[in-house]
């Protein structure tokens, strides 16, 4: 009998089922994981960060083109505006005001335009944007020195007072021109800000008349100009103001006007002798002489006097320095300051000694009194002679 050799498969009774197995889904390990987490996470931060900042960047935008409720310059009300939508308001209004100018309890109305000031309006706009709602703010303004200097040089033909002589003897008051330029020009805005312009004044002594000519019978017409008076008329031509009252009928010397037409009984503009004027102080060369007392600027050369005229040297308070000294620079044209004045362009300077000068002087007509801080100033005309006529080295001797 044979055996039957032995299965490879189990008895039936033997077999185990096993489950049918399905491909396993992927598993990552939590080191695997983490990256995608993090990347994951940063790039809702990014998003959530770009537009917070969208958001910020947004609202200051709308913040700053737009001005705060209420606010106003000046007292007009831009409020609620876009910046450039205000600017054409606060450029015809600003530009449209007016100062009033002061002396005591007397006042003047000058335009802005006329005084030469003009709205800063960038300085302004950046203001208004950083403005707190209901807030008011000034205008920042700028200045053409040399268009304010004419405002108040033509002011002060209303606002000067004529001192005069007799008993009592009146007090004059005039305009210091270069002190209020140099107020503007250190601080326009503060100086404007309540459109008020207090005038800095000078207090003026009537002329001891000194000089008197003999009269020859000749006569003069002189044509009466801005910042003119009787007195100092007199003293331009050698004669006393009474000599011009009588000879023009004139019933009130305080009623002379620009333009009128006055017979002066002397021959031409006073010019002092040899004998009448101070030594030259040298025999051969150029030399100039003011006298502080007269009043009066002296040419020599050689030894001989050539010209001669009234000037106005320094105030007491701010004198003309005695003593010899040198033109050590000239300048057709130039700013003159000082601690409490400023002149743009001062025409035909001669300096001589530090800061003090001689030159021409265009914002009076009072030569013959003291009026400066300090120079020797002259009419533009009598300037330019002398400073064609001088040269750099030329002994200037004050006295």
């Amino acid at each position: 009998m044979s055996i039957p050799a032995p299965s490879s498969r189990p008895p039936a009774s033997a077999a185990r089922r096993v489950p049918e197995q399905r491909p396993a889904s992927p598993r990552l390990s939590r080191r695997t994981m983490t990256p995608w987490l993090v990347l994951g996470s940063m790039g809702i931060f990014a998003l959530f960060m770009t537009l917070c900042m969208v958001g910020a960047l947004g609202a200051l935008y709308l913040s700053q083109s737009r001005i705060a409720a209420g606010v106003s310059v000046g007292g007009i009300t831009v409020g609620g505006q876009s910046a450039e939508s205000a600017v054409p308001l606060l450029q015809q209004s600003l530009s449209s005001g007016s100062i009033t100018m002061t002396d005591g309890e007397r006042k003047w109305l000058v335009s802005l335009a006329e005084l030469g000031v003009t709205v800063d309006m960038e300085a302004t706009l950046a203001a208004l944007k950083n403005a707190r709602a209901d807030e008011n703010i000034p205008p920042f303004l700028d200045i053409n020195l040399n268009i304010a200097q004419d405002a108040l040089i033509a002011l002060s033909e209303l606002a000067n007072i004529e001192p005069l002589a007799g008993e009592p003897p009146q007090i004059g008051r005039a305009m210091d021109i270069p002190a209020m330029l140099e107020r503007l020009l250190r601080d326009v805005n503060g100086e404007l800000a309540d459109n008020i312009f207090e005038l800095n004044m000078m207090e003026i002594e009537p002329i001891v008349e000194t000089v008197v000519a003999t009269y020859s019978g000749a006569s003069t017409t002189h044509v009466v100009e801005p910042g003119q008076e009787l007195a100092l008329i007199a003293r331009q031509y050698g004669v006393t103001t009474q000599d011009i009252i009588a000879l023009n009928n004139i019933t009130n010397p305080d009623l002379i006007y620009i333009g009128q037409q006055l017979l002066i009984p002397a021959e031409g503009a006073y010019s002092p002798s040899a004998a009448d004027a101070p030594p030259a102080p040298l025999a051969v060369g150029k030399a100039i002489v003011v006298s502080t007392q007269e009043q009066r600027i002296y040419a020599y050369e050689n030894g001989s006097l050539v010209r001669s005229h009234l000037v106005s040297t320094g105030r007491a308070q701010t004198p003309t320095i005695p003593g010899d000294y040198n033109i050590y620079i000239k300048h057709v044209a130039t700013n003159m300051r000082g601690p409490d004045y400023f002149l743009p362009d001062v025409p035909y300077t001669m300096y001589y000694h530090r800061g003090y000068g001689i030159h021409g002087t265009y914002w009076h007509n009072s030569f013959g009194r003291p009026m400066s801080h300090g120079c020797v100033n002259l009419p533009t005309h009598e300037a330019q002679w002398f400073f064609n006529w001088a040269e750099v080295g030329t002994l200037v001797r004050v006295i």
